[in-house]
């Protein structure tokens, strides 16, 4: 009789055992904590992975002169027991809170792919938090690097007067009109005059300049440039020139209807005298 229950009991045991195993590979495990989370560094792959119906965590920190536009590349997905097409979301956030008052931009992975943050370039010398959540166990590896697109609304990128800025990119990943941008400033003379900005591109490029430097009071309006290939403008401040010792904002973008990156080079914005 004890033989009997002895044997009983081995069974049982072994089942709770074989049980608990499946559930601890089935779902996974997570990156980081909202309070804690994974430091990516910026060129550099690293493993990682969501739990089942989880998130993971992530931050990481661009350099000082790393301001411009960033992308998420997620390899080697792999992902099991999906309960939808979708297998990864990503959350970008300028805060540490994970709120929405930091939320930048989402966007989702159905395989491999590329992620552009696209609402917002980063800024340089900034602390940035991902949150990634899953449909199903999902394990990757993530890479964040720099895109093409230059400067942000709070670090343009600075031009000499009448001294070409060699070269540029832009990052128009997505098609018309989900742009990317570039930002730019320039400080005129001590003299009012009209500016003429010109540039070799392409591809067909667009502009807008504006008055502040939060790149919402546009320059005598919203239509400032044509867009077109060997892009050119000339600001004239409503005929008597722009204001002297000031600076002036540029925003340049991609104005092709395929998503595409354009380079362009020997931007110059320069005085008429």
């Amino acid at each position: 009789m004890k033989k009997f229950y002895y044997f009983v009991f081995v069974l049982v045991m072994s089942a709770c055992s074989v049980t608990t195993e499946e559930s601890t590979t089935s779902s996974g495990s997570s990156d980081g904590t909202a309070s804690s989370p994974m430091e990516l560094t910026v060129g550099t792959a690293k493993s990682g992975g969501i739990a089942f119906n989880g998130y993971s965590y992530y931050k990481f920190t661009t350099s000082s002169t790393g301001a411009g536009n960033y992308k998420l590349a997620i390899n080697s997905l792999v992902m099991t027991e999906s309960s939808s097409s979708i297998i990864v979301n990503t959350y970008l956030y300028s805060n540490s809170g994970y709120s929405g008052t930091g939320y930048l931009d989402s966007e989702y992975c159905a395989a491999s792919c590329t992620l552009y943050f696209d609402y917002e370039n980063l800024d340089a010398s900034k602390t940035y938090y991902l949150k990634l959540s899953g449909y199903g166990t999902v394990t990757y590896s993530l890479t964040v690097s720099q895109g093409g697109s230059e400067g942000s609304k709070n670090n343009p990128v600075e031009l000499t007067l009448s001294t070409a800025h060699t070269s540029g990119t832009i990052d128009n990943i997505y098609s018309y009109p989900n742009y990317g941008y570039s930002y730019y400033k320039f400080t005129t003379s001590s003299s009012v005059d009209n500016y003429t900005l010109s540039m070799n591109n392409s591809d067909s490029l667009d502009c807008q300049l504006y008055l502040d430097s939060d790149f919402s009071t546009y320059y005598l309006n919203n239509n400032d440039c044509t867009a077109s290939t060997n892009l050119s403008a000339t600001f004239k401040g409503g005929g008597t020139g722009l204001t002297a010792s000031t600076a002036y904002y540029l925003k340049i973008w991609g104005s092709s209807t395929t998503a595409k990156t354009t380079t362009y080079d020997n931007m110059t914005v320069a005085p008429e005298g």
